[in-house]
């Protein structure tokens, strides 16, 4: 184990900077997963349907997925999800839905999420809602039960004014670093950059000036970049997953992470990524950074969009693949992606169309070394299940 991922796993547990942890104990790297918090119901309080359904042609409908529909009388609704939730579709806001996500996440061994984060998001409907969610239900929640959550801005990829980038990023960050929940490496709060490998917002330079005027106010954070891309890996000398080199340069980035190999190679088997995890993991170590490798359990758009691409999940062989092919590159710290983005299906969270619910944290639990409990559901839910599971 090396010395990043032991500070990782002291910072994580403890709060601390200066634990000194026994190597001995220390036998998995952190697993932070992605959590999205964008989903309202129409009988929930917001009284629309956000983030369950679409109305652009996919490859399973000409006209898109319209969660009013009933499929299944009384509770499965068309959705744009090629898996449908245990406890149904639920609002991001609802505090026990919350809690019992937490919760799943302690009990697979989860060690944080990086929560979607769009900053004042005026043109959400609601208006700020994901922000609204952060603040007063995921954080507060997070500190209740002991948990770490910290910010994955996706504003530097979508937003167009970098100056509002940089103002939302300095003071969201001062109003929530201090918070108990929020998740510090180092000693410092971290902070992740989401950026669409085919197509990044951002240049080297523009990042800098966003790490410069957020540390100007806010003092030392942890910087997590998302830049996986394709090229030749300078390792390696062979093409495939890599960091551009102009950003491996940058000496404040702290670690680089891959959402996902989705977006950079159709690639899902340990042979196939056994050898670039490793290229690519060592590339940013020899750097002096982290390196941050993605899991993913499965990937399954077609109900979401046209021309779609499924990662089969075979039972959980593609999880248990992804995570023998980043350990076995010594990632200093998984990404799992996700815990709950039900569009395009990446999910952990429990399927009732899945013959085992809670196959995929499970599995987690399994390769950490636990005993997998699942938490209560929230008592205003109702379990669903159907006769046509699926893996």
């Amino acid at each position: 184990m090396n010395i990043i991922a032991l500070t990782l796993l002291a910072t994580l547990t403890s709060g601390e900077t200066s634990l000194d942890i026994n190597e001995d104990k220390v036998e998995k790297p952190l697993v932070i997963a992605c959590y999205y918090t964008w989903y309202t119901t129409l009988d929930g309080p917001h009284k629309r349907w956000g983030a369950w359904g679409s109305d652009k042609p996919s490859d399973f409908s000409a006209t898109g997925s319209n969660p009013d529909q009933l499929i299944f009388p009384p509770h499965i609704r068309d959705i744009s999800a090629s898996a449908y939730p245990l406890v149904g579709l639920y609002d991001s806001d609802d505090p026990e839905i919350v809690r019992w996500h937490i919760q799943l996440a302690k009990a697979a061994g989860i060690d944080a999420f990086f929560v979607d984060w769009w900053g004042a998001a005026g043109w959400q409907q609601p208006p700020g809602y994901t922000h609204d969610v952060f603040v007063n239900v995921v954080l507060p929640i997070a500190e209740e039960e002991d948990f770490k959550v910290c910010l994955f801005d996706e504003t530097a990829q979508f937003y167009h004014d970098l100056n509002t980038v940089k103002e939302w990023a300095a003071g969201y960050l001062a109003q929530f670093k201090d918070n108990p929940a929020y998740l510090h490496i180092e000693g410092k709060p971290v902070y992740g950059i989401y950026q669409v490998p085919f197509d990044p917002r951002l240049t080297p330079e523009e990042a800098t000036s966003i790490r410069d005027y957020v540390e100007e106010r806010v003092g030392p954070v942890y910087w997590i970049l998302d830049k996986i891309a394709n090229g030749e890996n300078p390792i390696t000398g062979k093409y495939g997953f890599m960091i551009p080199e102009e950003w491996i340069a940058l000496d404040w980035v702290d670690a680089f992470m891959g959402y996902g190999t989705f977006s950079v190679q159709r690639i899902h088997t340990y042979e196939e990524l056994a050898p670039q995890y490793a290229g690519m993991a060592k590339q940013i170590q020899r750097a002096g950074k982290a390196a941050i490798l993605p899991l993913h359990p499965g990937l399954d758009n077609s109900r979401l969009q046209e021309g779609s691409y499924i990662i089969p999940r075979k039972q959980g062989d593609t999880l248990r693949a992804y995570i023998r092919a980043a350990t076995d590159a010594g990632a200093d710290a998984l990404i799992l992606t996700s815990f709950n983005e039900w569009p395009e299906t990446t999910v952990v969270e429990p399927a009732m169309t899945w013959d085992d619910p809670y196959r995929y944290l499970k599995i987690l639990a399994d390769w950490k070394g636990l005993d997998f409990t699942p938490p209560p559901v929230p008592e205003n839910r109702v379990l669903l299940r159907l006769d046509l599971a699926t893996p």
